[in-house]
C-alpha cells in the first residue's frame, strides 16, 4: 500500500467490494429466475439452466485466470469496477429468446463475474482486523446472495408488468449503473493499493504453487465440490420449485429469494460460528452434511406442498449451500503469508469455478438421462459429502502464515 495517498475507511471498501458482487451476481441470475417464463415463452427446458451455467463459468474461469494480468493493468478496484459494467452491457444478448443468445450472454457475463471475488479480497485484505476475518469475508461474500435475492424479489413482478424482454434491459441498467457509482472511490483506492506485476503466467504459477500446498489443496478440493452445490442453488431452485411443486413464477422467483435470505443469514452465522470455535474443518463438515440434507429436500418437493415450505426448503439449501464462501476466503489468509493472498485466492477461485462448471451440467445430463429432475437433483450429494469428509480428516487447526 502506498504511503503517499489518504487511506480509505474500512467500510466504503468493504462497500464498494459488495456492491460489485451484488450488481454481477443479479446479473448473473437474472436468467435462470427467467427461465420458467421463457419455457412457455421460448420453449427453453430445464436443460437450459446446466447450459447457461456452464457458459457463465467457463468465462468466469477465463478472466480469473488472467485476472492479475488485468489488476496490474488498470488497477484492482478499478479491473473489478469494469468486470460489473461488462456483465451489465452483455444481459442485452439474452434477448432473442434462443439457446445460443443465452450461451453467449452467459459467458460474457461470466467474465464479468469471475474477478470480482478475487479483487474483494486484495482490496479488503489490508483493513481486516485481527480475529475477524471470517465474520468480514464472509459480510462481502454476502453480496453473492443479495444479488441472487435482488433477482427472486424484483424480475417476476417486472415479467408481469413489462414482460420478459424489457425486464431484462431494466437489470441491465440497474448492474451498469452499480459499476458507474463507484468510479470514483475504484480509482481513489487504486492509488492507495499495490498492484501485482504484469506477468500473464502468474495465475498459472498461483495454481501451481496452491496445489503444492497440503492445506491449501485440501482446502481447494472442498471449496471445489462445495462450488458446485453454490451453483446448483443459483441455477435450478426456481426451475425445480415451477416444476416439482407446480407453482407460479412468482412462488419461484420467492423461492430464489428465499434460498438467498438463507444464503447471507448462513454466511453471517457461520462466520461468526468459525471466528468463535476457531475450527475450520468442523464447520466446513457440519455444512457439508447440511447441503445433503437440503438437497434430497429440495428434491422431495411436491405440488401438495404448502408454498411456507417449498420456500423452507429453498431457505435450507441456501443457508448450507451457500454458506461457506466466506470461510474459505478467510482460511487462505491464514494458510498463506499477506503478499501472496491475491494470487492463492484466485487460484481458488479457478477451482471453485471448475466446481461450479462441472456442477449444473451434470444435474442438467442426469435430467435429459432420467428425465427426472429429483434423481439428477440428487446427484449433487455425493459431492457435498465428500468434500464434508475431507474438510473433517483433512483441515486441521494450525497457526497463521506469516502476515508479513
Amino acid at each position: 500500500m502506498s504511503d503517499l495517498a489518504p487511506r480509505p475507511a474500512a467500510g466504503p471498501v468493504i462497500a464498494l467490494t459488495l456492491t460489485h458482487q451484488v450488481a454481477v451476481s443479479l446479473a448473473a441470475a437474472t436468467f435462470p429466475i427467467l427461465l420458467p417464463a421463457l419455457a412457455g415463452d421460448a420453449g427453453l427446458g430445464g436443460d437450459a439452466a446446466g447450459a447457461y451455467a456452464m457458459a457463465l463459468y467457463a468465462g468466469a474461469i477465463l478472466a480469473t485466470f488472467f485476472c492479475q494480468a488485468g489488476f496490474a493493468a488498470a488497477g484492482i478496484a478499478t479491473t473489478s469496477t469494469l468486470c460489473v459494467l461488462l456483465a451489465g452491457l452483455s444481459l442485452p444478448l439474452i434477448l432473442p429468446g434462443t439457446l445460443p443468445a443465452v450461451l453467449v450472454a452467459g459467458a460474457l457475463v461470466g467474465v464479468g463475474y469471475g474477478p470480482t471475488t478475487p479483487a474483494s479480497s486484495s482490496m479488503i485484505l489490508p483493513f481486516v482486523p485481527a480475529g475477524r476475518a471470517n465474520f468480514l469475508f464472509s459480510l462481502r461474500q454476502t453480496g453473492a446472495p443479495l444479488g441472487v435475492l435482488c433477482a427472486g424479489l424484483l424480475i417476476p413482478p417486472l415479467v408481469g408488468r413489462i414482460g420478459w424482454a424489457d425486464t431484462v434491459l431494466v437489470v441491465a441498467a440497474l448492474v451498469t449503473l452499480a459499476a458507474l457509482a463507484g468510479v470514483r472511490f475504484a480509482r481513489r483506492l487504486d492509488r492507495v493499493l499495490e498492484r501485482p506485476r504484469v506477468d500473464l503466467r502468474r495465475t498459472p504459477r498461483a495454481v501451481a504453487a496452491a496445489l503444492a500446498r497440503r492445506p491449501l489443496r485440501r482446502l481447494i478440493s472442498v471449496s471445489c465440490l462445495f462450488a458446485a452445490m453454490l451453483a446448483t442453488v443459483n441455477a435450478y431452485i426456481p426451475y425445480s420449485v415451477a416444476t416439482l411443486g407446480q407453482t407460479s413464477l412468482t412462488v419461484a422467483g420467492w423461492a430464489a429469494a428465499s434460498a438467498q435470505v438463507g444464503a447471507v443469514a448462513g454466511r453471517l452465522f457461520w462466520g461468526a460460528l468459525a471466528d468463535r470455535i476457531g475450527a475450520m474443518g468442523r464447520v466446513l463438515a457440519m455444512l457439508g452434511v447440511g447441503m445433503a440434507v437440503a438437497v434430497a429436500l429440495l428434491a422431495s418437493i411436491r405440488p401438495d406442498w404448502p408454498v411456507v415450505a417449498m420456500l423452507g426448503a429453498a431457505f435450507a439449501l441456501g443457508a448450507t449451500g451457500a454458506g461457506w464462501g466466506g470461510l474459505v476466503l478467510a482460511e487462505v489468509t491464514r494458510i498463506v503469508p499477506r503478499a501472496e493472498v491475491g494470487t492463492a485466492t484466485t487460484a481458488l477461485m479457478v477451482f471453485n469455478y471448475i466446481g461450479v462448471f462441472i456442477g449444473p451440467p451434470l444435474v442438467a445430463g442426469a435430467l435429459l438421462a432420467t428425465g427426472s429432475l429429483p434423481l439428477a437433483l440428487l446427484t449433487l450429494i455425493a459431492g457435498s459429502l465428500t468434500g464434508a469428509a475431507i474438510a473433517w480428516f483433512g483441515l486441521k487447526a494450525a497457526p497463521s502464515a506469516d502476515r508479513g
